[in-house]
């Protein structure tokens, strides 16, 4: 070393020992940003810079300015050039610029001063005066020239500046100066980064047969780079900035420098120093370039914008190539160099590989883009990741292998992109088989969803190369729009169809800060899941400690570091060897998945690198991440003590949070979790919803759904145009483990495009449920009911708009001791593997055994007393009302090849559970799932398979039906040797068959609401027969009576008027009311005289209210009820309990089948003239006459098994013929009408575990002629089977069509009949008369034939026409076209019209009876009853679906 540069390294080692030690500060590698690279500790043989090469000291060190003067340290730096300034041009003012300078200033001074030349003469002045006055005229003259010729002047220089703009270039020696000054500071840290920077390149770049590379010496030198000049383009666009900077960087020019600056001139000076060989048999070789220059015309274009930092992008590019010129010396150095360039043809041809290189980047009109806001932001990084990617693979079906012999053992690996692209991860691989269940779940990071998933399949092989099987590629674009649940994708080699892979993928973008209107920022959402970039940057003085040179050295020049890091004990990063550095520099980082960041330990050891020994360990660093999130972001704190060895070791450490509520433990395709309970969330309201709808003049149609993992497990209904929805709807979710947290989100629907977000809540289980340890058995208790408002939130969990209240409660499932389980319950799903290690927080809990050893326990350990069968063998699972239904779906087959799902509805018109997609003739699905089950008495589960499309009718390629009921008993009646297994028919699928099994886990500390029950819901059919001593008020001592019924204050049937009688006698007066809420309602009869002048008079009214006294379920029961004056009436009721039909409209179609009873009552609106529902029978006026027979193997409250109906098996009662004097004839033992409002005469309901198993009945035949009705036989439930199997009644006169599910238009259909149109009446008419009425009549119309027209009655707006039409339909789709007209003499006024579509309204037993809107708006309604005759219809059906 130079004794020069020896002096000026001892002074800046003393500056340095004698400056203050710098406190830590905040590091920038924050959770949630980007880290910042730290200072290089670079090794002591470096050449670092400029100062390494002069005497002269770094301006910039305050150390060495502190030692001399200012004086003394300007001239080291002086140089011999000097500025020359110009004098200031002072400008004589002798007025305010107000006064002059305009044209009109200076034309009134002249005419003020001829004017006061003439007063002058005027008065007698003399020549002397006029004088004056011309010397005030000169000067004001000169004054005003002046400053019109300097306003001339700046506006020629503006026009010519703008010019000179556009056509020349400006100097920037202010810029130049600057820099001149600048870099002598910045380039020697310039030069450290630079080297830092690369080392660790080279480090990864080492070939093998080398032992290390090394940037050895580096500095740009003392010469700045130029600015030569620049062109502004001002005619841009108002937020682009454009200009063309020509730039040189030439060190060896120095006819610009000053004799000085000649003196102290360093030049650029780059040594490459490669070692070869081992250890101290090394040598290193220098490679030497020097002499750098460089220049070019760079056009630059700023894009500005008003966020923070202004500058949105800057776009560069060359207008011209480059030129470039250096020196290169590969052996030698400086001494013995040879310059390579001197090598004909060389350097031209390296030119010609930059040109070649950099042109398709930044040559005109090519340019490099920069975003400069996204990189202010954090957010162009490149390597870094942006959201995870949840992928559950399931299962392959049907893998060919391209080798023509040996076995198949496949496995997938995850690329993006392609399949050359770097491997995210891979699953395991199965031996000898093409159908292999993997049923795994990966987190996989991505940095963009503009690319493709590639999952390839693979087949492994031994002893050679791993073959190809085929590639399924999915567009991650999709997942913009909602998750991919469910998938089937193709497997594909060279275009040919090689199989299937069935898997679920669900996207989770990176929590980010939110802005919002107001400016303040919403910070990011917290989580403890993300993903987690850990970072190694370098060490420092590892090693044992020395002395030499009389300064501590720390470590020996042989040390060769590397870096593991560690997470949780598992090897994540490993840097390569920075060869002999006691100072190594990684700057290496590795980015993973993390599920929970409270349970991370981080950990990395510095190992050294021995080739002949083993590597020993210089130290080690442990911490859990929540501590060095706290450490860096509170304490600043970057650099730690490694322990077991000497140094330090500088990491980083960036926390990136990704909510993911709901999605590890949640219900996915393949996996099946045993429950642990069932979650009852009643949806109340919400306010202030977003409106998607604005721009189409509309409101959002708003509902909620729930999922659990990528299931949708329940959803109300939606609710037309209302942004403030009441739903009081209440869904029942069963849960199988603590962690699997629910999301509510409400939805807009759309009938024919998909369904838009509006936001979600979370509802976290542990809120409501809590594990207990019991004797070593974790035991799930319910909380408090949790009753909140919440606001919605968007889907990465930023503030929405709108809120939402509901109510949420927990009931566990039975549960036994581990000393009372058999091997049985412990026994996974087939196809199921069982997981190794289950998480200690959610073991899985275990269906309860129907075969018990002994001892029995008496209760199960939520301390509910267990129900068992008489002889105590077993549970009696039919003693339990709720529970919670297991449905494994293993294969279903369809007579044509279609792409399609299989759906699970439970008591709901919506899938409860979707299986994956499949496609094929031959469906494999083997999938398991659940559904709640709130009255077995009742419930019906359906299993359809349905076709995947983008439409949302109902249609289906086959679906079966069954009560629970019946698949409870037969779980509770099979044996250990049964196979649960069965092959049951698909209906409407053309000798379709589908294979399922069932298991049934009871619900305990359950109590359904009497308000939620079924039977609370229904059709009730009432006969007017009779009234009797009613009040004459005719002056005959009669009356004209009729009979108006009123149900919830609007009138839904009037009698016939009954002239001069006081005991009529109704003829065919029926009529039904669709009753959504039984409790707390009443019928009110009112029966009037009828006068012909004056008002109707009121001769008395009586309520019929819905209690066991009067009203009994699927019983005809005749009440007198006294009127509140005299007489009575009497009446026939049926309360048929079943599912109502609801009318859809706005964005939806009618649906004439049923939604199952999940609403609330109380809070619904009233149901009147409505569909009555698929699947209820209609009894007629033959009810009273004996005509009709009721259905056989219809459910019915009680603990019998019971049926109504005619000759179908044993024990089977009827409503027939002969009931005359109104005495129904309905079995007894039939059971409470309804838990908790009444008893059914008094008879008691036996109790469940009373209740002997019934075989199956097999009805081959039905009667064809009424049965004669019994006095009371014993009342069983029956096993009607349609196929021969389990019993699967269909519940609509829909033969296509299940009574579950929303059916298409085209599904739709009726029969051929005859049908009767009764035109009742009208109310609130237009007036179409002067004086304030109409003259109204009503036509009907079918097509272009007119069935009817009444009679037209004069001056009133209320007209009640009562007549009656009859006409035969056919099955095809018919719509009824109602008119209602004002009569003249001359032309007939049209009031209003409506049309009527039969069959989404009218089934055979179901008339609608109702009122009807007439169009256009404020024209009134029309009242009208329409009904089709049973006679030679061959597909009548009565209660619940049974053939009638």
């Amino acid at each position: 070393m130079k004794s020069a540069d020896r002096t000026l390294v001892e002074n800046q080692l003393q500056a340095a020992q004698s400056a203050p030690t710098a406190q830590p500060t905040a590091s920038l590698s924050v959770p949630g940003s980007f880290e910042t690279k730290p200072t290089s500790v670079l090794l002591d043989e470096c050449r670092v810079g400029w100062t390494a090469f002069s005497s002269l000291p770094n301006p910039g060190d305050e150390a060495n300015a502190l030692s001399m003067s200012p004086e003394a340290l300007s001239a080291l730096y002086q140089g011999t050039r000097s500025q020359e300034t110009l004098p200031d041009d002072v400008i004589e003012k002798f007025l305010s610029e107000a006064y002059y300078g305009e044209w009109y200033h200076h034309t009134g001074f002249m005419l003020f001063t001829v004017f006061f030349t003439w007063l002058v003469t005027k008065l007698g002045g003399g020549l002397m005066a006029c004088l004056v006055i011309g010397a005030f005229l000169a000067t004001y003259h000169q004054t005003n020239m002046r400053r019109l010729r300097r306003n001339t002047r700046d506006d020629i220089n503006r026009e010519m500046s703008i010019n000179r703009l556009e056509t020349d270039e400006e100097s920037v020696d202010w810029m130049n100066h600057f820099l001149s000054r600048f870099w002598l500071i910045y380039e020697p840290v310039l030069s450290a980064q630079i080297i830092g920077t690369a080392d660790a390149i080279l480090v990864e770049s080492t070939p093998s047969f080398l032992d290390s590379i090394r940037l050895s010496t580096f500095t740009l030198g003392t010469k700045a780079p130029r600015i030569d000049g620049i062109k502004t383009y001002p005619r841009t666009e108002p937020n682009v900035v454009c200009m063309d900077w020509k730039l040189s960087f030439i060190p060896n020019d120095i006819m610009d420098l000053s004799k000085r600056d000649l003196q102290s001139k360093v030049n650029p000076k780059i040594v490459l120093t490669i070692r070869v060989g081992k250890g101290m048999l090394g040598a290193g070789m220098p490679i030497l370039l020097e002499d750098l220059a460089f220049s070019g015309t760079l056009r630059l274009k700023f894009k500005l914008f008003n966020e923070f930092p202004h500058v949105k992008t800057v776009e560069a590019s060359f207008l011209d190539k480059p030129v470039f010129d250096y020196v290169l010396k590969p052996v030698g150095g400086d001494t013995f160099g040879f310059d390579i360039n001197n090598i004909p043809g060389l350097q031209s041809f390296v030119q010609e590989q930059v040109h070649a290189t950099l042109g398709p980047m930044m040559y005109a009109p090519n340019n490099y883009l920069v975003d400069v806001a996204g990189m202010m932001a954090g957010g162009v990084d490149l390597d870094a990741a942006n959201g995870v990617l949840g992928l559950t693979l399931y299962s392959a079906n049907n893998l060919k292998g391209s080798d023509l012999f040996g076995s198949l053992d496949p496995y997938v690996t995850f690329h993006i992109g392609n399949t050359m692209n770097t491997e995210l991860g891979r699953t395991a691989a199965f031996e000898d088989t093409s159908d292999p269940k993997w049923d795994e779940t990966h987190f996989l990071l991505i940095n963009t969803l503009s690319d493709n998933l590639c999952l390839q399949v693979m087949d492994r092989n031994v002893g050679r190369k791993d073959t190809l099987v085929g590639v399924a590629m999915f567009d991650l674009k999709e997942l913009l729009e909602q998750q991919a649940e469910g998938l089937t994708l193709t497997v594909t080699r060279n275009g040919k169809s090689v199989g299937d892979i069935k898997c679920d993928l669900r996207y989770f973008p990176i929590s980010q800060p939110e802005k919002q209107e107001d400016g303040t920022v919403v910070p990011v959402a917290e989580s403890n899941s993300g993903v987690l970039r850990f970072l190694v940057h370098e060490c420092k003085e590892l090693g044992n400690e020395k002395k030499g040179f009389g300064l501590p050295l720390v470590g020996s020049s042989d040390t060769n570091a590397y870096a593991i890091a560690k997470v949780n004990g598992v090897e994540k990063l490993r840097t390569m060897v920075f060869k002999r550095s006691v100072n190594p520099r990684w700057y290496k980082w590795v980015e993973m998945f993390v599920a929970d960041k409270t349970k991370l330990n981080l950990s990395v050891d510095v190992m050294d690198s021995n080739e002949f020994t083993d590597d020993v360990c210089l130290g080690r660093f442990s911490s859990r991440l929540v501590d060095i999130e706290e450490q860096i972001t509170k304490q600043g704190q970057d650099w730690w003590t490694l322990k077991d060895g000497i140094g330090k070791i500088h990491l980083g450490a960036v926390w990136k949070p990704v909510v993911m509520t709901g999605f590890s433990e949640g219900l996915g395709h393949g996996t099946y979790r045993p429950p642990i309970g069932v979650v009852r969330i009643e949806v109340l309201e919400a306010k202030d919803l977003k409106n998607v709808e604005a721009l189409t003049g509309g409101k959002s149609d708003p509902y909620v759904r729930v999922l659990s993992g990528t299931q949708v497990r329940g959803q109300t209904e939606y609710i037309d145009d209302n942004l403030d929805p009441v739903w009081d709807t209440c869904l029942y979710v069963p849960v199988h483990s603590l962690r699997e947290d629910l999301i509510l989100e409400v939805m807009d629907y759309n009938d024919i495009q998909k369904d838009k977000f509006l936001g979600l809540t979370e509802l976290v289980l542990k809120d409501i449920v809590k594990e207990v340890k019991v004797e070593e058995q974790s035991v799930y208790e319910a909380m408090d009911t949790v009753d909140r408002w919440t606001e919605l939130l968007s889907n990465d969990r930023k503030k929405s708009k709108g809120s939402l209240h509901y109510v949420a409660s927990f009931f566990p499932t039975l549960e036994l001791a581990q000393q009372a389980k058999t091997p049985k319950d412990t026994e996974t799903v087939e196809g199921t593997p069982a997981p190794e290690t289950p998480a200690p927080e959610t073991p899985a809990p275990e269906t309860p055994a129907t075969d018990m050893p002994l001892p029995l326990p008496e209760k199960d350990v939520h301390g509910e007393l267990i129900q068992y069968t008489q002889d105590k063998s077993k549970i009696n699972l039919l003693a339990y009302e709720s529970g919670i239904l297991k449905v494994t779906i293993h294969s279903a087959s369809i007579k044509d090849k279609a792409k399609v799902t299989a759906d699970i509805m439970l008591d709901s018109n919506d899938p409860q559970y979707k299986t994956a997609q499949i496609k094929g003739s031959h469906l494999p699905f083997n999938e398991t799932a659940d559904a709640f089950v709130k009255e077995m008495d009742f419930s019906r589960l359906m299993v359809r398979i349905k076709t995947v499309s983008d439409s949302k009718d109902d249609s289906n390629l086959g679906f079966w039906i069954s009560p629970v009921s019946d698949l409870v008993r037969q779980i509770q009646n099979r044996s250990a040797e049964d196979d649960t297994e069965k092959e049951y028919p698909l209906s409407n699928s053309n000798g379709g068959t589908i294979r399922l099994s069932f298991d049934f886990i009871p619900v305990v500390k359950f109590k359904l609401d009497p308000k939620e029950s079924l039977e609370n819901q229904g059709n009730l059919t009432v006969t007017a027969i009779k009234a009797n001593n009613l009040k004459g008020v005719d002056r005959s001592g009669t009356s004209d009576p009729y009979v108006v019924f009123t149900f919830n204050g609007e009138k839904v049937h009037k009698t016939d008027t009954y002239k001069k009688q006081l005991s009529p006698v109704f003829k065919n007066e029926v009529f039904t009311v669709p009753v959504l809420q039984r409790i707390g309602t009443s019928l009110v009869a009112e029966v009037y005289d009828w006068d012909q002048i004056g008002k109707d008079e009121l001769l008395g009214q009586c309520t019929i209210s819905f209690t066991a006294d009067q009203v009994e379920s699927f019983a005809a029961r005749e009440v007198e009820l006294p009127l509140n004056t005299e007489g009575s009436i009497r009446v026939r009721l049926l309360w048929q309990p079943q599912l109502l039909a609801r009318k859809r409209t706005g964005t939806s179609i009618f649906s004439a089948t049923t939604r199952m009873f999940t609403s609330v009552p109380g809070a619904g609106g009233k149901v009147l003239g409505a569909g009555i529902g698929a699947g209820g029978k209609v009894l007629g006026a033959g009810i009273g006459a004996g005509g009709k027979v009721l259905g056989g193997g219809v459910s019915v409250i009680g603990g019998g098994v019971s049926a109504i109906g005619g000759g179908i098996g044993s024990g089977v009662s009827a409503i027939g013929g002969g009931i005359g004097g109104g005495v129904s004839a309905i079995g007894g033992g039939i059971g409470s009408g309804i838990r908790g409002i009444g008893k059914l005469g008094g008879s008691k309901k036996p109790s469940p575990s009373e209740i002997p198993p019934v075989p199956s009945v097999r009805t081959q035949s039905l009667p064809t002629e009424p049965a004669m009705a019994t006095p009371t036989p014993e009342i069983t439930r029956s096993n009607t089977s349609m196929h021969g199997s389990t019993m699967e009644p269909t519940l609509s006169s829909e033969s296509n069509t299940p009574y579950l599910g929303r059916p298409s238009e085209d599904s739709i259909i009726g029969s051929n009949g005859t049908i009767t149109i009764s035109v009742v009446g009208a109310r609130n008419l237009k007036a179409m008369d002067r004086g304030g009425t109409s003259d109204p009549y009503a036509r009907v119309r079918i097509g272009t034939k007119v069935i009817g027209k009444t009679k037209h009655i004069k001056k009133t707006l209320v007209p009640e026409w009562n007549e009656t039409f009859s006409t035969k339909v056919g099955s095809a789709k018919t719509v009824l076209d109602f008119k209602v007209k004002d009569h003249n003499t001359i032309n007939d006024v049209d009031i209003g019209e409506v049309a009527f579509d039969l069959w989404d309204n009218v089934r055979p037993g179901q008339p609608f009876d109702g009122w009807l809107t007439l169009k256009p708006e404020g024209t009134g309604e029309i009242h009208i009853r329409v009904e089709q005759s049973n006679e030679g219809n061959s597909n009548n059906r009565g209660l619940f679906g049974k053939i009638l």
